[in-house]
């Protein structure tokens, strides 16, 4: 991740290079903070997210067999302090280029209820932790959420604290299922590290960590807590509890 935004920070690459406008023609691709060597197995960390058939992409660099994409439908913050596509590279050969500039996926359909949105989320349910994941080969926890509501045809944040950033904070007691819980670690409040998915009933869902798999708990068995007790901002334990919509 450090390599990645050193060697972007230095390219500036949303400004200077002449883009390509591609699609991906593979099921999934993972996308990697660097180019990787051949018959090299990376560690789980190098994995940045992943993309997947028909998602559109930048290509604003290449490395022999390899290229530099800029995600578009996965918004992200935090590489350029502005709003714009995910940055790694993949193999070239997981894209075609493209002529036209396609839209983002914006609406791909009627919006769901929330209840199907909830019963899209409890499907994942059993699949792999994955650092980086965006897919039923694993998931990470807001790779799990941003995948659910881009299947409701909603293009939100690939990361969970971009997810608050862009999020409408609302109260415990406005708290619908399928809205969402966010939490920070108490010594760093404001920097949200995880996300899950409420599922009502004080249930939440989520894709909890390495060596997990997704699931579904109770907010009390998560936190220590009852969620009744809790309010936004506050702190439970060792992590501060938000909540947040991109419903209403």
């Amino acid at each position: 991740m450090i390599l990645l935004l050193l060697l972007l920070s230095g390219l500036g690459y949303a400004d200077n290079l002449p883009a390509q406008n591609a699609v991906v023609i593979v099921p999934v691709a993972d996308v990697w903070s660097r180019p990787l060597a051949p018959g090299e197995k990376p560690s789980d960390e190098l994995r940045e997210t992943q993309v997947l058939a028909g998602e559109r992409v930048i290509i604003h660099e290449s490395s022999g067999s390899w290229v530099l994409i800029e995600a578009v439908e996965q918004p992200t913050f935090r590489q350029h302090n502005k709003w714009e596509g995910y940055p790694g590279w993949v193999p070239s050969i997981n894209l075609r280029q493209t002529t036209i500039k396609d839209k983002v996926r914006e609406t791909v359909g009627e919006f769901l209820p929330k209840a199907d949105l909830v019963r899209i989320t409890e499907a994942r349910i059993g699949i792999p932790y994955l650092w980086g994941g965006l897919s039923n080969k694993g998931f990470d926890c807001s790779g799990l959420i941003h995948l659910v509501y881009r299947m409701d045809s909603k293009v939100i944040p690939r990361d969970s604290h971009e997810q608050w950033m862009k999020a409408k904070p609302i109260k415990r007691a406005d708290l619908s299922p399928a809205d969402l819980i966010f939490s920070a670690k108490a010594a760093n409040p404001k920097t949200i590290t995880h996300v899950a998915l409420y599922a009502g009933d004080g249930q939440i869902i989520e894709a909890p960590q390495t060596g997990m798999v997704v699931r579904k708990v109770s907010f009390k068995e998560k936190y220590g807590k009852p969620m009744e007790e809790v309010e936004s901002g506050d702190k439970v334990g060792e992590r501060v509890i938000y909540f947040g919509t991109f419903l209403h």
